[in-house]
């Protein structure tokens, strides 16, 4: 549950990132499209470990892939716990 609540809150992030590009907020909030830039370049290098070293662990790694890019480690920490136990 811990999981869906972070990619929950994930989800409204990246609304708010688009929201604040598209309306031109000004001011801390005029910093989201920035942010979010960081944390896709972030999720971008994510995505990069998960097809070098986790792929083999996914059924179906584009999805896998592409919700990683969407929500980071919040979708990788299985693939992750899987590696380790």
């Amino acid at each position: 549950m811990f999981i869906a609540l972070n990619k929950a809150a994930t989800v409204v992030f990246w609304l708010l990132v688009v929201m604040a590009q598209v309306q031109g907020w000004q001011g801390w909030l005029g910093l989201l499209p920035q942010v979010g830039l960081a944390v896709a370049v972030i999720h971008v290098l994510e995505v990069a470990y998960f097809w070098l070293s986790l792929k083999q662990r996914s059924s179906n790694p584009v999805a896998d892939a592409l919700q990683i890019f969407v929500f980071g480690i919040f979708h990788m920490k299985r693939f992750i716990e899987q590696q380790n136990a």
